[in-house]
């Protein structure tokens, strides 16, 4: 039985580690929000924003490759 998708193919992983940085970002500029530091909140928004559309960014570009078929693994993951 093959491993999971997000397991077997590293190249997934840029993408889900910057959605996963961009959903903890959000809690946290919620949390220094309800605090009251509205400079941290901006930079905390906007680090959410960039990370999100990103990591989402690369997870869609990620999911296409895997779509079209291209399997252009590079020479030195041939052995795995």
């Amino acid at each position: 039985m093959p491993a999971a998708p997000t397991v077997d193919d590293i190249r997934v992983w840029p993408g889900l580690i910057l959605t996963a940085i961009g959903i903890v970002c959000i809690a946290l500029t919620l949390n220094v929000a309800g605090y009251g530091h509205w400079d941290w909140s901006v930079m905390g928004a906007l680090t959410s924003v960039l990370c999100l559309r990103f990591g989402i960014a690369l997870l869609v570009a990620e999911h296409r490759r895997a779509k079209a078929g291209s399997d252009s693994r590079p020479a030195d993951l041939d052995d795995y």
